[in-house]
């Protein structure tokens, strides 16, 4: 069990703070890096504040590299789901946050359902705080001082969606776009394959063909198709990314290829993860948490999108980066969380994606990859562009 608090520093500091500021992002991977623009702009215009972060435990270990966090909570959403016991945790985790006089406290994600909005309204209520900001939906807004409109979300990017919440909360935007960071000495973990890849020349291409939905995970049989391709047609060398829940997808896509890739699922923690996407020069994933890592370290992606609308949930970088595919039929895109019949993913099919892949690689060679190491100070990410970028 992940401990509900993460420690960047002594709990009891001696260091003045003007005011105790708490984020609030129960949601997933992909939710946290897509937030980190909002995040960041809250320490711009409180920079002399204590900022915490509430996130799911699921993302809490990667939420301690951004540095403009000063403290991380975890919150076991997805363990409560399967197991009523961590309530218990839950109770903890609510009795701890109670003990800090927080000044103020926004909830940056969507609330999509009444029972949502109930839930994280009683979350805000238990909460010493002043002010309680957020998006007027499915009456949560009843528990606000300070609300966006409840349209904030419907039709736009979540990115700038958030963003809204945060100039409301007084957050000062910059240009830096959303950002993810590993911990230190991962680079040396994965040091020898890198090196090997890089010294065998041809493009290092990143296939992620898991996810937390299973109605976002395109077929193994098409991830295996488009990877033989790309080894036997580019020279590529195919590497496989997967939590410990998706060895076995991974393993199906490796057991249908003709050609041996790197097969690196249940290996990677979430800062190998991060640096090992950053070595890429090309990731074809799912709508999926290493999709959006992908798009924040501006490596070129091509993404297989399935019930998502990816104008609001796609890659949030430059679009000269990504590439989306996405089954064309009358029921998408939806927000089902579980679906008897995959009619959008089935619809794609590995040609379609091999295309997409071509004509991004077109654009983007390999001699112009973006490198990129863990940051030297809060908010760089030390970023050394090649020449032609």
């Amino acid at each position: 069990m992940l401990p509900f608090f993460y420690a960047k520093q002594v709990y009891f500091s001696v260091k003045p703070y003007s005011e105790h500021i708490l984020i609030v992002l129960i949601a997933g991977i992909g939710d946290l890096v897509l937030a980190s623009q909002s995040i960041r702009s809250i320490r711009n215009g409180h920079p002399d504040a204590e900022i915490h972060l509430l996130t799911s435990s699921a993302a809490a270990p990667l939420a301690v590299n951004y540095g403009y966090v000063d403290r991380v909570w975890a919150f076991p959403i997805r363990e409560f789901r399967k197991d009523k016991r961590y309530a218990a945790d839950i109770l903890m985790l609510v009795k701890a946050l109670r003990k800090i006089r927080f000044q103020v406290i926004m909830n940056l994600y969507a609330v999509e359902s009444f029972a949502g909005g109930l839930k994280m309204g009683l979350l805000f209520q238990l909460m010493r705080t002043t002010q309680k900001i957020g998006h007027d939906s499915h009456g949560f807004g009843r528990f606000l001082t300070e609300k966006v409109d409840g349209s904030a979300f419907r039709g736009r990017h979540v990115t700038k969606a958030m963003m809204d919440i945060a100039v409301k909360a007084g957050g000062i935007p910059d240009e830096k776009g959303i950002e993810v960071f590993w911990g230190g000495g991962t680079e040396a973990k994965w040091i020898d394959i890198f090196g090997r890849s890089e010294k065998a020349g041809g493009l290092v291409v990143g296939i992620n063909p898991g996810g937390d939905r299973k109605n976002r995970r395109w077929s193994p049989d098409g991830y295996a198709a488009v990877a033989d391709r790309l080894a036997e047609g580019v020279g590529a060398r195919i590497v496989l990314l997967g939590g410990p829940s998706e060895t076995a997808i991974a393993k199906t896509v490796e057991s249908m290829m003709q050609n041996e890739p790197i097969n690196l699922s249940g290996r990677l923690n979430l800062d190998d993860l991060t640096y090992v996407i950053s070595r890429l020069d090309l990731l074809i994933t799912n709508d999926s948490g290493p999709m959006h890592v992908a798009a924040a370290l501006g490596v070129p992606l091509v993404a297989v999108f399935g019930p998502e609308d990816p104008a609001r949930l796609g890659p949030y970088t430059d679009p000269r980066l990504f590439r989306i595919v996405s089954g064309f039929v009358p029921c998408s895109p939806c927000k089902k969380s579980t679906c008897d019949s995959l009619l959008c993913l089935d619809a794609v099919s590995p040609d379609e994606v091999l295309q997409k892949c071509e004509s991004l690689m077109g654009e983007i060679s390999c001699g112009a990859r973006v490198r990129f190491s863990a940051p030297t100070e809060v908010g760089e990410s030390a970023i050394e562009r090649k020449a032609g970028v």
